[in-house]
């Protein structure tokens, strides 16, 4: 449809009016009265808190919305409802033409022209269409395969990406081969260029970047980042999403390729993003979602895509939305954006400078206004984000707490989350010295400070109390009284006791979500974890009680209500965070799974034999992969195997590898993903865990170079494919026949190769584990891994602590005669095994 088409008849509603409207320069010399703006915005005129005036500071995470949007968006579902491009009844032609008219309106916006701008639900949808197009690129047809990305290409991000900006491009490397690189941030908040050279090279096909921080308000220096894009011929992608809404933003002055932006944060409505590109690259991309109205023709073997923009809106399109977000861009216009961007700079220098006399405030970002949008985040000593933002909401003013959907950014500055105050058009002065009064009034107060950190000993001292028993039973004197010792052992044995009672509390926390729910939160009520949790108050007020008197949590105390419970970050990486190295709470899901079969290994005692692992719940599979799995990602690719001589390169360019005991295929697909040019051949005797493997693999797009094998160790011969490097980890064991399992390997393994033996970091001498990971393997040990090798009928079941002698000289039998430590963490010992 032409957009300048006359109207099919005379209306003057207010959609109409939205999108017929030209754009207009507005007043741009003209400042903002933010008072008499206010007066546009229906919701700023309401109270909260029983009567509190609305300090409104949270328009980055999204803006109020005019009068004029609310009843664009109105008229058109009272006046015009009916769907687009479809029939030709009435309504059907004023709905394609208010839906192309907006197209044309909100183009005209950024300065582009109607068949480039495609519209979806939101920007994190628009950057996704870019990021999964190039990811399905190399599977299109022909004709739109020149934007395929794969192995020995780069992407480019920064650290300050919000997730929308982040994550996409973590898939389409995860899928295609394709390597993720980034830039870092200096300490005041901006981009270090210093490595712009080094990693923007001529590998990289894709750089894309934010044009103004959502954490840090830095506006970067587009024309820098794009110049160097070009040099190198590289697509550049922009998150405009903070920009948009607060300057002149014009694609052609700009210089990207593509832009993305979305219409909540402009004071238009939800459910609309707009995605900007040259009309070359949008030809050239194939569909991100196919369906209705995307296509030309569609038959029961194939269908042809239709030109842009329509290829990329798969469905009903989002008409009033758009018919709303261009009553928007009618409305910023008016007011004038360089009008706009002067009010937020006013605005954001008044409250720094109020913010930097505050003592114990820290400003997270460019110190002053250059290079900076309307957005400050800051943190205050010794109070959690939730506090902060909870002390300011008592007083009505409304600010973003968390991460901000931008976690890495965060965590630069040592922080899982921060507090953020952010402006419009519509913001006034008054409301700026109202924020920084009360941050004032809450830094200077002593009141709602958790105390200092206290001493192990203190936070847990039942603990204690039994450690210090323990010491003295096991150092007794000899004349000490028989039943002063028996009373102190009693202690310990109770202690035991105690530990494997909180174990089902521990995993219960982790079942459902509740110290995920506290991870970063502050502290918090019962109430409110309940409610955070979906869960019972009654049943999460006595969880909380156990966690505190075992030292899991930590309990605050506030004169005014009753205690709060706070998860310290440091027991987050261990108990909420699953990819963190220390994660360490999965093996909590095992041990219900070990006392299911009691009876099994009872008569295992009494009578020999063993329990198979398919005869444990299933949920110990997941319990132990969850347990091995933070060392593997922490250590695979990164340590063990750049510790054996030469074996990082070799996988580089690409070997054969067999991962022996993969199980479900967790460090197969490590491995996989790390070195796309390398085959991985995994093999295990349980076919449900093989079958799984294979799952997984086509899930994460690996199956076209992770393949596994339902066989035994012991079944490997020089008929498989020959391997360069064989993996065991953390399998050798559990095999009835490790021998036989080494001799299998020995014969897979291809000349020059190298074995990689990981086995837990357990000694054969009892009191060499008399620590709590060594404590944990030989239980285990008992209860799962000797029962699951006698379970097999080999010849010899060695238990997950048979300590490096015993393991070199079963090598040593299977014809290896190269043996090497070459790492070790807490949990495993790693040896490379030679011929």
């Amino acid at each position: 449809m032409n957009p300048s088409a006359p109207l099919p008849r005379s209306c003057t509603c207010a959609a109409h009016r939205a999108v017929t409207e030209p754009a207009a320069p507005g007043r741009p010399s003209a400042p903002l009265d933010a008072a008499v703006i206010r007066k546009d915005f229906p919701v700023l005129q309401r109270t909260v808190h029983d009567g509190l005036p609305l300090v409104y500071l949270d328009s980055a995470a999204t803006a109020q919305k005019p009068t004029a949007v609310l009843e664009a968006e109105a008229d058109y579902y009272r006046l015009h409802n009916a769907n687009a491009h479809r029939s030709h009844h009435a309504l059907a032609d004023e709905a394609t033409e208010l839906l192309e008219r907006a197209r044309a309106r909100i183009a005209a916006f950024i300065g582009a022209a109607p068949e480039s701008v495609v519209t979806t639900k939101n920007a994190s949808e628009a950057l996704n269409l870019v990021a999964y197009a190039m990811m399905n690129a190399s599977h299109a047809p022909r004709e739109l395969r020149s934007l395929a990305l794969g192995p020995g290409d780069n992407v480019v991000i920064t650290e300050m990406e919000h997730h929308s900006n982040l994550m996409p491009w973590q898939q389409v490397c995860r899928h295609t081969g394709a390597e993720l690189r980034w830039l870092t941030i200096t300490p005041d908040g901006r981009l270090d260029l210093d490595g712009l050279e080094r990693t923007v090279d001529e590998r990289t096909r894709v750089f894309a970047f934010t044009h103004q921080s959502n954490v840090y308000g830095t506006v970067n220096p587009v024309d820098v980042l794009v110049a160097r894009a070009r040099a190198v011929g590289a697509l550049t992608v922009l998150d405009a999403c903070q920009s948009v809404p607060h300057m002149p933003v014009d694609v052609q002055e700009l210089g990207v390729d593509f832009l993305a932006f979305s219409g909540h944060k402009m004071c238009g409505p939800t459910g609309i993003g707009v995605l900007w590109a040259r009309p070359e690259l949008l030809a050239a991309m194939p569909p991100f979602l196919t369906g209705g109205e995307m296509n030309d023709s569609v038959s029961m073997t194939g269908a042809e895509y239709a030109d842009p923009p329509q290829r990329f809106e798969a469905g009903t399109p989002v008409i009033a939305q758009m018919v709303g977000l261009a009553a928007a861009c009618t409305y910023l216009d008016g007011l004038g954006r360089d009008a706009i961007a002067e009010h937020g700079r006013r605005l954001t220098a008044r409250a720094l400078d109020a913010l930097h006399a505050l003592d114990g405030v820290r400003i997270v970002g460019p110190p002053d206004t250059l290079d900076r949008g309307p957005a400050i985040s800051f943190a205050v000593r010794d109070l959690y984000p939730d506090e902060v933002g909870a002390h300011l909401d008592r007083r009505g003013i409304a600010i973003r707490v968390g991460h901000l959907c931008a976690k890495p950014a965060c965590v630069r500055f040592g922080l899982p989350a921060t507090a953020r105050a952010s402006f419009h058009l519509y913001t006034t002065e008054e409301e700026v010295d109202t924020f920084t009064d009360a941050l004032a009034e809450l830094a200077s107060s002593k009141a709602g400070v958790p105390p200092a950190a206290r001493p192990a000993s203190e936070r847990a001292p039942a603990a204690a109390a039994t450690a210090s028993a323990h010491a003295t039973a096991v150092g007794a004197p000899p004349d000490r009284g028989l039943a002063e010792a028996a009373a102190a052992f009693s202690d310990t044995v109770l202690a035991d006791a105690a530990t494997a009672a909180t174990a089902l509390s521990v995993s219960l926390g982790d079942r459902l979500g509740l110290y995920r729910a506290m991870a970063g939160a502050g502290p918090l009520s019962p109430a409110e974890l309940a409610a955070r949790t979906s869960t019972q108050e009654q049943y999460v007020r006595e969880w909380l009680h156990t966690q505190a008197g075992s030292g899991y949590v930590r309990t605050t105390h506030d004169a005014a209500g009753p205690p709060r419970y706070a998860l310290p970050d440091a027991h987050a990486l261990v108990l909420a965070e699953a990819d963190a190295p220390q994660a360490a709470v999965g093996i909590f899901g095992a041990l219900g799974s070990l006392f299911a079969v009691e009876d099994r290994l009872a008569d295992c005692f009494r009578r020999g034999g063993g329990v198979d692992w398919s005869e444990y719940p299933p949920r110990m599979f997941k319990a132990v992969a969850r347990f091995f799995r933070p060392a593997y990602r922490a250590n695979i690719v990164q340590k063990w195997i750049p510790a054996v001589d030469g074996l990082a390169e070799r996988l580089a360019r690409g070997a054969t590898v067999a991962d022996v005991g993969c199980g479900v295929g967790y460090s197969t697909l490590l491995m996989a993903d790390a070195y796309p040019r390398s085959t991985f051949h995994g093999y295990d005797y349980h076919h449900a865990s093989v079958e799984r493997a294979r799952i997984i693999a086509e899930e994460r797009g690996l199956d076209d170079r992770a393949h596994f094998h339902v066989l035994a160790a012991a079944e490997l011969d020089s008929g498989l494919p020959a391997a360069d490097l064989v993996t065991l980890f953390n399998c050798l064991h559990d095999m009835g026949d490790p021998l036989a399992a080494l001799r299998g390997v020995r014969r897979l393994l291809a000349p020059g190769g190298a074995v990689m033996l990981v086995e837990p970091n357990a000694g054969e001498d009892p009191q060499s584990n008399a620590h709590p990971v060594g404590r944990l393997f030989m239980a285990l040990s008992t209860a799962l891994c000797l029962p699951a090798a006698a379970a097999q009928n080999g010849p010899l079941a060695l238990g997950n602590h048979a300590g490096e002698e015993r393991l070199r000289d079963l090598a040593r039998q299977a014809g290896f005669t190269g043996w090497r430590r070459v790492a070790q963490t807490p949990r495993s010992a790693v040896y490379a095994l030679t011929v």
